[in-house]
């Protein structure tokens, strides 16, 4: 398929719209000779005149109103794909829990904003672990699962397992029933940050007590609002260790035991195979790595009294 010119043309669709070649060329920065030129080289091309001089300006011929609507139509087009794939190269789409976007993401931003200007994020918060990837909504999503499934078409990247510490408010460590021993838990509430009360079980049977109902306590949907709970001074939660770093340095909360769980779950970074190179993936990927391995790093120091 033979195109016109398209410089010629795009020079046309904006001469139709001022009906003068005097104003087209100050639209363009251009000069009058130059519209004049692009004019001539598109009739030329057609074997038609396109405008007609009056007095009072310039007007179209039949061939002329014929070739402007669907002339400035395919360049709107043009122009709204090229601007729709420049911002699919700056956004920077991303699903994650709420509580890894809480904890990691959040407190972390203004780092990741001065490292990657050219980026605009855009977080979307979702519970559910396993919803399929949905390529339209966004880039790359952070989900925790305890036994991944391979997919032909996506990538699934370990950033973090598992690892789940007693914390505390402070002020639980000298109330009426101090916390000196795991087995003193029985005189606390257990803070469950998911409906599945089996990891307070797992982890009094690692620290070894009896004494104390794993079932017993308040039980919430998302470990954020038991976080909430335990700053509240309501009980004691176990948390993922690397989300709890800016708690544990601020005082809000402390670690009343050291006995870590370290569970079959794990956090992935999911993305498509294709988008792997793309710079935006790329750079999130390495600052998200760095960030939880730090937050990590953060916590295991705190558990060591540093």
């Amino acid at each position: 398929m033979k195109l016109p010119p398209l410089n010629a043309l795009r020079v046309f669709v904006v001469a139709a719209e001022h009906l003068s070649f005097t104003r087209a060329a100050a639209a363009l920065s251009l000069t009058q000779g130059a519209i004049s030129r692009h004019v001539q080289t598109l009739e030329e091309y057609y074997g038609a005149t396109l405008f007609t001089r009056q007095a009072r300006g310039l007007a179209l011929t039949a061939e002329g109103e014929a070739l402007v609507k669907p002339a400035r139509e395919a360049f709107q087009l043009l122009n709204e794909a090229s601007e729709a794939l420049r911002l699919r190269q700056s956004d920077l789409r991303v699903r994650m829990p709420p509580t890894p976007a809480m904890r990691w993401v959040l407190p972390n931003l203004a780092d990741f904003q001065a490292r990657h200007p050219e980026y605009t994020l855009h977080l979307l918060t979702q519970l559910i672990h396993n919803k399929p990837f949905n390529r339209a909504e966004y880039d790359l999503a952070v989900v925790g699962l305890s036994s991944p499934e391979a997919a032909p078409d996506l990538r699934l990247e370990c950033i973090c397992r598992e690892k789940l510490i007693p914390v505390c408010a402070p002020g639980l460590l000298a109330g009426k029933h101090p916390l000196h021993t795991p087995d003193d838990l029985k005189h606390h509430t257990l803070l469950h940050p998911w409906r599945d009360q089996n990891t307070w079980k797992r982890w009094l049977k690692l620290a070894g007590v009896s004494s104390v109902n794993p079932e017993s306590g308040v039980t919430f949907d998302a470990l954020e609002y038991a976080l909430h709970a335990a700053v509240a001074g309501m009980g004691v939660t176990l948390a993922q260790a690397s989300m709890v770093t800016q708690d544990l340095d601020s005082g809000r909360l402390v670690i009343p035991f050291d006995t870590v769980l370290e569970t079959e779950w794990a956090y992935y970074l999911v993305y498509p195979h294709e988008l792997a190179e793309l710079p935006k993936v790329r750079a999130f990927r390495d600052w998200l790595v760095h960030t939880v391995a730090h937050s990590e790093e953060a916590s295991w120091l705190a558990r060591q009294g540093y």
